[in-house]
């Protein structure tokens, strides 16, 4: 008795930080899968006016079964996690409140940087790398319309990047009181169609 009230704290601890570490990568791994969904459906033309609209398609006599491209980011409801997605104030270098973005090109999205962000929560970007002279990355922004489009994104053949960001908050972690919070990111770039 002695020795099984010794050893079975530390038994239960590795058992549950293996199931932990388990549910971790389910839940990185369909991170991924989320991002490289959205990819390809923000690479059709069909998804060029809104990212949380459904897209041109449904509206034809025989309709798409296309959802919206942010649904794509649900995947991990059901894991408990929270999606994130609003469209930006600023149609160039300002994606949304929850983050900050410096440097890239035309060729090669920039780094993002979550501000004041929860844990167990998925954030959602989605912008455009133009190559054509106008502002860079681009932004899916409302009232910018006036002077920029209303499309989320432009024609030509640009880049779309699709980057999720995951606060992740092991369960163990928070039961043994550690704030620990690790950030999964996957980013996927995809050349549009139009």
């Amino acid at each position: 008795m002695v020795e099984f009230a010794l050893v079975a704290p530390v038994v239960l601890l590795i058992i549950g930080a293996t199931v932990d570490m388990g549910r971790g990568m389910l839940m990185y791994t369909l991170l991924q899968g989320a991002s490289r969904d959205m990819a390809r459906q923000a690479a059709l033309g069909y998804y060029s006016g809104s990212n949380t609209l459904p897209p041109d398609c449904t509206a034809l006599t025989t309709p798409c079964s296309l959802s919206s491209l942010v649904n794509g980011a649900h995947l991990l409801d059901s894991l408990g996690a929270t999606v994130v997605y609003s469209d930006s104030g600023s149609i160039s270098a300002a994606p949304p409140a929850y983050g900050t973005y410096s440097g890239g090109t035309t060729t090669q999205p920039g780094t993002i940087t979550l501000t004041g962000t929860n844990p167990n929560t998925v954030y959602v970007f989605i912008y455009e790398l133009d190559s054509t002279g106008g502002p860079n990355p681009r932004w899916s922004c409302p009232s910018c319309a006036a002077a920029n489009g209303a499309a989320a994104r432009t024609g030509g053949h640009q880049l779309a990047v699709v980057d999720l960001r995951l606060r992740w908050q092991p369960v163990m972690a928070k039961f043994l009181g550690i704030p620990t919070v690790i950030t999964f990111d996957s980013q996927t770039v995809i050349r549009m169609e139009f």
